[in-house]
């Protein structure tokens, strides 16, 4: 199925290229198809041309040339049958229609000239038309020119047909010859091997057959038969050339069979005919020698190779695993290695020996158990293999060799073979330590013979070797019951010995090998004393720990130590990421660690003091020797000196060993002070000693004087001047460098930070005298060190950062009085003390250099006061009388505009810490939460204009830059609060609201006059202006009744027409609103209110629409839309009201009455959209009458209404056509 799935896909891929070309040519067929249509195109125009011209007479004919004649009528012809098979080809049905172009254009009377004939009628550019001279008259050309023409039609008569082509060659397709050469495939090569297939089936099919029918010996002969006849093979194909490997293959074909029949003979139950074990494992035997015979005979390693391997797989296969079969392998392996001694093959050796060890393995895992003494001939066997495969490596061929890689391998294998098979048959005998230590011995030697022929990777491998050997029969001690922390050291000693012995002898690659054993007996060792020390192995299984660390530190540390006093050692055991270090340096300083671990376990917090001693044995080293190893010994146990010194105080109890611990500390600091390099740098020993004797000296705070607070407080500030004052005399001795100047510089900034801190945390135990005591002092320690430059003689002289660092007192400065402030001072009169602050820092800014930073926090404190001012304000829970609340607050705001005067007056402010502009929006955001907070709400509106006033007049009178806008804003907010008090008391204002709220309106209208002074935008004029009718609408909206809001519109929209008028107001638009609003209140609300007794009200309203309809003709500048917008909303509310509020009878009436005085407005204006508007009212006044009042009104009403509208009809109609040219 593969194959016919296969087959389809090369079809379909060779189909896909022809269709592809033949695309290809379809394409460049039409290509050319559309070119000749365009150039028969093209023809046809140029035709149709010279018809033209020749029949108004704008070419004349040229002189009859004899000779010219022939080649016109040919080029004439085929230009005429090239068009015609073009049509017939390729556009059937316009073929007559071209007929008829060509004949109508043949049929006239024309002479070409001499370039036309000779020139492709296809071709534009080459046609020319010659005049003929006057002398020579049309008539005496023309009878000439009718023969040619009719010659030419007789032509054209003759059926057109295409001109015979020359016939193409046929090229087979590439499927064809695709067909062809499978089917000579096939046919050539295909039917032999499959019939050869089929052959061989056959004879495979009479062969199972036969042996089915016969007993296993005679099977066992068949296969023996067929060996013979593989073998036989050979013998006939070696006489030709080119079958010679064919018959070795089949020969060694002959010869596994052979071996596979022997096998089956006793182990494969239908060839079984042998159940005797012992002629079984013979026959086996024979086979195996057979095989091995022919793979020595043929003299390559392949085959050799080959028929070991599968002689062992034979073994393999066997499945009752005896000592014998594995001896028999062993054998197998032993001949194998020995038949290639005459032959350098590696690869067979270690096929073979790969080999081998498989088995083993296999033999091993199959679950067979042997004996001791099976063992002991199981490693006899091995010892065989490995010796036999040792011996070959020795060999003269190998002399003088400095490195072989697949000898190598092999000989690494050979002994992975030998640990492998020793390890799966060991008896677990105690005196296995004496084989291994011989084997060491003797493979030590077989070494130095090795060296001794030169062969160098074989003196390595074997040395190495020999080492393991050595390091097994250390590991093996443990049989005796020694510890293993012992034998750890005995091990470790081994590995230093070897190093230096082959650093000594120069052996590089030894030396690499024992230095990386060196780097994982360092791991090694350190995992398992970690083990130890966290009791994951047994106690009995080591001897004394702190015993075993202290003679392992010895032996470490005595390695840097030799390579420092004999310096060509310097890099025996140099660690491979820094050649400068001493990995035995390293392990230590590890078991440096766990001395002090295990030393713990003696007594309490003892293993301090051993840390202590080894703080001291590295910083001696370090002292004696210059090397890098014990410069980081030195600083990592000066590192864990300092922290668990620090731990260690701070955690326990108060014992006399808090001093001991402090005085051992303190010494380790002083000594490694003087020793203050670390790889060339100054900073870090000496770092770490400032940050250890500043948190001792904190610990020791905290832990002894935590019940005196006033003594503890000063201690810490006194702590943090200790610090200030050595770094002054560090500086003038110039022995610190300037990092750690900082870092005592910060260290006094930490503990006043931590003295501040528990002042403030401890506040509550003292009394106020207290308080101030300390903030006193506090003050006088901070103000000592920001003004230390004017206390020292040498002016001149400054620290490194003094800059940066010393102003940082002025916040300690300010901390400082604000605690005392908050924790004494009530909170009532504390925005009083915290403005103060403010001005006393502001002046201290103006006086001394050293208090620049307080400009800012002046500044702070000024905003905090304003904060904390409408905090009391809005929490109001004191227990103060009002009186001095708000006395509290206005000496607090007094304050604050005090220091706004001093800040804006002060013109020594850098410009880009200048905030005087913020100052004036602070205190208006201060008096607007005030207002708010303090004021009822009918009288913050008020109180808020008045505010919005003040602000311009600060900004026009005073020149204080705050934008205009801030006065809009206040100004909105005293609108948007009336009008949530409107909201809130709907229609329920007192005498007292409306004074209230009129008198904020009226200073809503003087600060929109005042702002139109200052205000240069226009539009935002006209929104102020805006903004308080819309104010002062909704007030009357919400708290007038319904009767009188289209009054109040009407009022309000002649007053805003007669401001626009005397141009106190900008806005034109707004009193047309009004307008409008007073028609829709009277359109579409009145009528829920209309009341007889209102009916006067009403008038008013008419006659105030009238009015204001008559000033705006008087006052308002014409526009294209006046009369409609002032006519229309009228009509519609006067008519929409009477339709809601009158009796339906006498609404047509009123309606016409109303279309009447639209018709009247329209001629006196000379509006003819009045008169349409006019005439459908009248029309749905008719249709109303007609349909409505005639069926549903009174016979007197019905009456009075057909009068009224007839009345009025006759009106209209006597109105129109008496003005009727008005409209015209």
């Amino acid at each position: 199925m593969d194959f016919w799935i296969f087959l389809l896909l090369i079809l379909f891929i060779i189909l896909y290229s022809q269709i592809k070309d033949l695309k290809k040519r379809f394409n460049n067929a039409l290509s050319d198809i559309n070119k000749l249509k365009s150039e028969n195109n093209f023809l046809k125009k140029e035709l149709e041309s010279i018809k033209y011209k020749l029949e108004e007479g704008f070419i004349t004919t040229s002189p009859v040339i004899p000779e010219t004649e022939k080649p016109l009528e040919v080029v004439q012809e085929q230009g005429i049958e090239n068009i015609s098979r073009i049509d017939v080809e390729f556009v059937p049905p316009s073929t007559t229609e071209e007929k008829q172009i060509v004949a109508e254009t043949i049929n006239t009377p024309i002479e070409l000239s001499q370039t036309v004939s000779q020139t492709p009628v296809a071709t534009p550019t080459s046609v020319e038309f010659i005049e003929e001279p006057q002398s020579k008259t049309i008539q005496e050309v023309v009878p000439t020119e009718i023969n040619k023409i009719n010659s030419i039609e007789e032509k054209e008569a003759i059926p057109f047909t295409k001109q015979p082509t020359k016939e193409e060659i046929y090229q087979e397709s590439a499927f064809s010859i695709f067909l062809k050469k499978a089917e000579k495939q096939f046919a050539d090569n295909w039917t032999g091997i499959l019939g050869t297939a089929i052959m061989v089936l056959g004879i495979g099919y009479l062969s199972i057959y036969t042996a089915l029918k016969v007993s296993p010996f005679f099977r066992i002969l068949i296969l023996w038969l067929y060996a013979g006849l593989f073998v036989g093979s050979y013998y006939i194909l070696k006489k030709k050339e080119k079958w010679v490997n064919t018959g070795l293959w089949l020969r060694s074909a002959g010869a596994s069979l052979f071996l596979f029949s022997c096998f089956g003979a006793s182990q494969i139950d239908a060839l079984t005919f042998i159940s005797n074990t012992t002629m079984g494992y013979a026959l086996i035997g024979l086979g195996i020698g057979v095989n091995l015979y022919v793979g020595y005979i043929i003299k390559k390693q392949t085959f050799l190779s080959l028929h070991v391997v599968l002689s062992i797989l034979i073994l393999c296969v066997i499945p009752d695993k005896l000592l014998i079969t594995f001896l028999l392998a062993a054998i197998t392996a032993t001949i194998g290695i020995l038949l290639s001694y005459k032959e350098k093959w590696e690869y067979h050796l270690l096929i073979v020996i790969i080999g081998f060890v498989i088995f083993d393995i296999w033999f091993n895992a199959q679950g067979t158990k042997l004996t001791a003494t099976e063992n002991i001939f199981a490693i006899l066997g091995i010892i065989t293999v490995a010796g036999s495969c040792l011996f070959m490596q020795y060999r003269a061929i190998y002399e003088n060799s400095y490195f072989d890689k697949p000898a190598f391998i092999t000989h690494l294998t050979n002994w992975l073979l030998f640990a492998t098979g020793l390890l799966l048959h060991a008896t677990g005998s105690k005196f296995k330590i004496v084989v291994l230590f011989l084997g060491a011995i003797i493979c030590f030697f077989m070494a130095l013979k090795a060296r001794k022929k030169k062969v160098y990777w074989l003196y390595n491998l074997d040395g190495m070797v020999s080492f393991i050997l050595a390091g097994l029969s250390i590991i093996m001690l443990n049989d005796w019951n020694i510890g293993l922390d012992i034998i750890a050291c005995i091990l470790y000693s081994l590995v230093l010995v070897c190093l230096f012995i082959v650093y000594k002898e120069k052996e590089v690659l030894l030396h690499k090998i024992l230095l990386s054993v060196n780097h994982f007996m360092v791991v090694a060792l350190t995992i398992f004393f970690a083990l130890l020390v966290t009791n994951n192995i047994e106690a009995n299984q080591s001897f004394t720990i702190l015993f075993s660390s202290i003679l392992l530190f010895c032996i470490a540390i005595a390695v840097p130590i030799i390579s420092q006093i004999k310096k060509e050692y310097l890099e025996v055991d140099s660690l491979f990421l820094e050649k400068s270090i001493s990995i035995n340096g390293l392990l230590a300083m590890i078991f440096s660690t766990i001395v002090i671990l295990k030393w713990n376990a003696l007594h309490g917090n003892s293993f301090y003091y051993a840390l202590i001693a080894f703080a001291g044995i590295w910083f001696f080293l370090k002292w004696k020797f210059d090397a890098k190893t014990f410069e980081i010994g030195r600083i990592l146990y000066y590192l864990l000196t300092i922290l668990i010194g620090l731990v260690l105080i701070n955690i326990q109890d108060k014992t006399y060993q808090d001093g001991l611990f402090s005085i051992g500390l303190f010494a380790i600091i002083t000594l490694n002070w003087y020793q203050k390099e670390f790889y060339k740098n100054d900073f870090y020993i000496r770092f770490l000693g400032i940050v250890g004797v500043n948190i001792l000296l904190l610990i020791l705070n905290f832990k002894y004087l935590s019940h005196f607070e006033i003594l503890q407080i000063f201690s810490l500030f006194g702590i943090g001047l200790l610090n200030h004052e050595f770094l002054w005399i560090a500086y003038k001795r110039k022995n610190l460098c300037s990092n750690n100047q900082s870092i005592l510089y910060l260290f006094y900034f930490l503990f006043i930070i931590i003295g501040t801190l528990t002042f403030i945390f401890k506040t509550t135990m003292f009394s106020n005298a207290n308080k101030a005591l300390i903030s006193i002092g506090i003050v006088l320690i901070e103000s000592y060190v920001l003004f230390i430059k004017r206390f020292r003689k040498n002016t001149e002289d400054n620290l490194p950062n003094w800059k940066k660092l010393n102003v940082f007192n002025t916040e300690f400065i300010i901390i400082t009085t604000l605690i005392f402030g908050i924790s004494c001072i009530r909170i009532t009169y504390l925005p009083i003390y915290i403005a103060s602050l403010g001005i006393l820092f502001f002046i201290a800014f103006q006086k001394f250099i050293e208090c620049k930073r307080f400009l800012v926090y002046s500044f702070v404190l000024t905003v905090a006061a304003t904060v904390l001012m409408v905090s009391t304000a809005l929490k109001n829970n004191t227990t103060d009388s009002f009186f001095y609340v708000y006395l509290s607050q206005f000496i607090s705001f007094t304050i604050t505009l005090a220091y706004s005067y001093l800040y804006i007056t002060d013109k020594n402010i850098p410009k880009d810490k200048n905030y005087s502009f913020i100052l004036p929006y602070l205190q208006n955001i201060g008096l607007l939460f005030l207002l708010f907070i303090q004021l009822d709400t009918n009288c913050i509106s008020l109180f808020l204009m008045l505010l919005a006033i003040s602000n311009y007049f600060v900004i026009t009178r005073l020149k204080v830059k705050i934008q205009s806008f801030t006065i809009s804003i206040i100004g909105l907010l005293s609108i948007t609060k009336s009008l949530n008090y409107n909201m809130l008391q709907w229609n329920h204002f007192s005498f007292s609201d409306w004074f209230l709220q009129l008198g904020a309106i009226t200073l809503g209208f003087v600060l929109v006059i005042l702002l139109d002074k200052i205000e240069k935008v226009e539009s935002l004029k006209s929104y102020n202006q805006i903004t308080i009718n819309a104010w002062l609408s909704f007030i009357m909206f919400s708290q007038l009744e319904h009767k009188w809001l289209p009054i109040f519109w009407c009022v309000v929209a002649i007053l805003n027409l007669y401001l626009y008028h005397k141009k106190i107001s900008k806005v034109k638009d707004i009193h047309f609103v009004y307008y409008l609003l007073a028609n829709l209140h009277l359109a579409f609300f009145s009528f829920n209110f209309y009341e007889t007794k209102f009916l006067i009200f009403y008038l008013l309203i008419f006659i105030l629409l009238a009015v204001y309809i008559y000033l705006s003709y008087k006052w308002m500048e014409e526009f294209k839309l006046k009369n409609s917008l002032l006519i229309y909303p009228a009509t519609l509310s006067i008519g929409s009201f009477l339709y809601l509020t009158f009796d339906k009878g006498i609404l047509t009436f009123f309606w016409i009455l109303e279309a009447l005085g639209l018709l009247i407005l329209g001629i006196t204006l000379k509006e003819k959209y009045f008169r349409y508007v006019s005439l459908l009212l009248v029309g749905l006044c008719l249709i109303r009458l007609m349909f409505f009042d005639l069926s549903n009104a009174d016979f007197l009403i019905r009456a009075l209404v057909l009068l009224g509208v007839g009345v009025v009809l006759l009106v209209m109609n006597t109105l129109f056509k008496k003005y009727k040219d008005r409209f015209e």
